[in-house]
């Protein structure tokens, strides 16, 4: 899939650990404080319309999850960092149902699907991030209905 505009997000950042079960605890509460944050300063997306993302980067040895959102004509609060998702390809996988089982599907995108691919993943330092999910109106937290779509940017030089 292709973006064609860059899409410039805002939001908060969290640490990550080495333990996928307790990032799921971490990335969990961090959502939590963001959606107050996004309350708080009258940033909430009403309606069926909005759109969040979550992206997963790495800075040194460390891992890091922003969730963001894009803000167009309005305040940014000042301890909201801007993370530029790049126009580009990308391959999307969907993640259907609880949060709790997002482990497996990044497993098997990771571990299963990519080895067997021709794709080539795009290297972190060229884009600023390993890959984003986006939150729509299909998202419904533990819901076995929940859909949630996983963007990786795709090298596409022909070398």
């Amino acid at each position: 899939m292709e973006i064609k505009q860059s899409i410039q997000t805002y939001g908060l950042v969290t640490e990550l650990s080495k333990s996928q079960a307790t990032n799921l605890i971490i990335i969990r509460k961090h959502w939590m404080f963001f959606n107050a944050e996004l309350k708080k300063y009258k940033l909430n997306q009403f309606g069926g319309n909005w759109t969040k993302y979550g992206i997963t980067f790495k800075s040194g040895e460390r891992y890091f999850y922003l969730t963001s959102i894009q803000i167009i004509n309005k305040q940014i609060p000042s301890h909201f960092i801007k993370k530029e998702i790049p126009k580009g390809e990308y391959t999307v996988f969907t993640h259907k149902g609880k949060m709790e089982n997002i482990k497996n599907t990044l497993y098997e995108i990771y571990k299963v699907i990519l080895p067997k691919s021709t794709l080539k993943i795009e290297d972190q330092s060229k884009v600023g991030f390993h890959h984003f999910e986006k939150y729509d109106h299909r998202f419904q937290w533990n819901k076995p209905t929940s859909e949630i779509d996983i963007y990786l940017p795709l090298n596409t030089d022909n070398e």
